[in-house]
């Protein structure tokens, strides 16, 4: 299953969420966020979620998981959240298990090969060596962000091991799902400091992504 992109233009902004059909994922950007204890729990991820739900806020309550997956019992809202410093990405759809990661650019360098080895799966780690060093680190970060994003609609996290899930490498560092990794991928980039991936149990018929106007 290859993956698809979103780049920055294809988040849209907008104050009011459109209806979210069945077979649909929506993804929202939060591009001023100011960084809280428990996130799932925030009034703007909670006001987010009411609004689809078509419900007051106050009656929103947000569980968790085995693993800790935030969770909304009893609909069939499904969601995900990450978020770095400054920015929060929340994506939700009806009924299809996801999860999402998002990694700033601006964090410190990483020794990729070094994490690859003690983390990834063995063709992983291969293919980001046949890399030149430029392209190397980026492309090592869309795996992480592939491989967490993955775990997360899963349920289990990264504490799970991330060399549950192998995902493929191409000669432009762009990541797809390998054979037998039942997970189906969408890579984005909604900023120039900021890229991220979007992992789904089932194929969907579109996802959109919005900026949140707050």
């Amino acid at each position: 299953m290859n993956a698809s992109a979103l780049a920055a233009t294809d988040f849209i902004p907008a104050s009011v969420p459109p209806p979210l059909h069945d077979g649909e994922i929506h993804l929202w950007l939060f591009p001023h966020w100011q960084r809280v204890a428990d996130a799932a729990n925030s009034w703007p991820v909670r006001d987010l979620l009411a609004t689809y739900l078509d419900r007051p806020i106050e009656s929103v309550r947000v569980a968790r998981g085995e693993h800790g997956k935030p969770c909304l019992a009893g609909t069939s809202l499904e969601f995900n959240l990450s978020h770095t410093t400054d920015v929060l990405l929340l994506a939700l759809s009806r009924s299809i298990a996801l999860g999402v990661d998002l990694e700033s650019l601006g964090r410190r360098t990483r020794p990729a090969i070094e994490l690859a080895q003690r983390f990834f799966a063995p063709d992983e780690t291969t293919a980001l060596g046949t890399l030149p060093e430029d392209m190397r680190q980026l492309a090592f970060l869309r795996l992480w962000c592939a491989k967490e994003a993955a775990l997360k609609a899963e349920g289990g996290g990264i504490g799970s091991g991330l060399d549950r899930f192998a995902f493929a490498l191409d000669a432009q560092g762009q990541v797809s799902s390998s054979t037998g990794n039942p997970w189906h991928l969408h890579a984005f980039a909604p900023t120039p400091a900021h890229i991220g991936a979007l992992a789904h149990a089932e194929p969907v018929g579109r996802v959109r992504a919005f900026v949140a106007q707050t």
